[in-house]
């Protein structure tokens, strides 16, 4: 039973990386629902992605939209990633269930079918949690933790942790300690 697992294994890889425009030694996008633009699309080594996941970058003038993963993250059931500018994911990133990151909307009503683009980046070893939302232009510095279903609207700096909706910074990582410190009372998000 294990070499045909095996074979299968080497089989996906094969055919996700004619796919995509880079995928990375033993990384593995296991029965993704969709994927749209996968030459835009560049995988780091020992990326894992879990079952129902939908990767799109949206190309065609005036889009060209990129998504990059770095080596070691890995992302959970139904995650949800769209891009017609660029969304970068760091290292070692550890995105939970349900998770929606998107550097983009429409510009509704007046705009009609037009999108309102701004990059997003998600720094190395962030954690997102249950259900939350990256939305367009938003920067999160390395390592910080996203509470679950927070809607994150503005970049945030490295080692904080942000909660609800909007997110605002409910503490911040005291490296000399090793502790969060929590904000006396949260703090807005930069712009």
């Amino acid at each position: 039973m294990r070499p045909i697992r095996s074979l299968l294994t080497r089989w996906r890889h094969y055919w996700l990386s004619r796919r995509l425009g880079s995928l990375g030694l033993y990384s593995r996008i296991t029965r993704p629902e969709m994927i749209v633009g996968g030459e835009r699309i560049f995988i780091g080594d020992r990326v894992r992605i879990l079952p129902h996941a939908r990767i799109e970058c949206i190309t065609g003038a005036p889009y060209n939209g990129t998504i990059t993963i770095g080596e070691g993250t890995s992302a959970q059931l139904y995650f949800h990633c769209a891009s017609a500018v660029s969304v970068t994911i760091g290292k070692r990133v550890l995105i939970a269930g349900r998770v929606y990151i998107s550097d983009h909307d429409h510009a509704w009503p007046e705009g009609g079918s037009a999108l309102v683009t701004a990059p997003v980046v998600v720094g190395d070893r962030c954690w997102l949690g249950e259900g939350c939302a990256i939305l367009k232009g938003v920067t999160l510095g390395e390592g910080c933790v996203v509470g679950a279903n927070a809607v994150v609207t503005r970049s945030a700096p490295p080692w904080s942790m942000l909660v609800g909706v909007p997110a605002r910074i409910k503490a911040r990582y005291d490296q000399p300690s090793g502790r969060w410190m929590p904000a006396s009372e949260p703090e807005q998000l930069g712009g």
